[in-house]
């Protein structure tokens, strides 16, 4: 099975699991504030696995919510470098419809930034490629009697794009990598208003050059 299939099984089963239980509120699902850590793998050619950290923040009122996070890569996207790192900073701002007392789906517009740095000492070689994404997709928050779930499923258009190796100017392209994206976040209540959760996403950039990335990350998070 393909990735791609995979993080969209995922996401519909647990979707189907929503709609399928009882009644209850996505608001703990969406007022979170979370840390994590992960294991992101590349899965282009000379593609390399690497560990990370992770923050992330969601608000939800009256319908409209907000999402914000940050991730730190310790370790290049490709292989045969002797260092490097990848730093992620993304937004999503929507709005959701309650489709069921339990489930609320909606809109949302999404901005990423990405950095990705490959170092090799040996050869005195820095090389960084940073990117601008912004699009939007569909959201979705449920409450579950055993567990909170979000998922989503968007595309972000390629804003900017520019590749940087020491010793040379950086050079901009014309046509900036797409960006399309997928993912799911189950939290599991742990003691108060404390989650333990895990999560499945996918990056795949549509330019060659830059990784495809499948994630998954464990974490804990903090209703408020």
């Amino acid at each position: 099975m393909k990735k791609n299939e995979l993080i969209s099984l995922s996401i519909s089963v647990a979707l189907l699991l929503a709609a399928a239980s009882a009644s209850a509120s996505v608001y703990s699902a969406m007022n979170q504030a979370d840390v994590s850590g992960n294991v992101q793998g590349t899965s282009n050619h000379y593609g390399n696995t690497t560990g990370g950290l992770g923050l992330r923040g969601s608000l939800f009122s009256q319908g409209f919510f907000g999402t914000a996070k940050f991730r730190h890569q310790f370790g290049p996207a490709f292989d045969g470098y002797t260092g490097g790192d990848s730093n992620t900073f993304g937004l999503k701002v929507g709005y959701l419809f309650p489709t069921s007392p339990v489930l609320a789906v909606g809109p949302y517009l999404g901005y990423e930034y990405n950095h990705f740095g490959e170092t090799d000492a040996y050869a005195g070689y820095h090389a960084s490629q940073a990117l601008d994404n912004l699009g939007g997709g569909v959201y979705a928050a449920a409450s579950l009697p055993f567990a909170n779930v979000t998922g989503y499923l968007g595309y972000l258009g390629g804003v900017s794009e520019t590749s940087h190796v020491s010793g040379f100017p950086p050079l901009s392209y014309n046509r900036a990598s797409d960006l399309l994206q997928m993912g799911v976040n189950v939290y599991y209540p742990l003691v108060a208003n404390l989650d333990f959760y895990v999560g499945l996403h996918d990056d795949d950039f549509t330019e060659s050059g830059a990784p495809n990335l499948l994630r998954g990350d464990v974490g804990i998070g903090a209703e408020f």
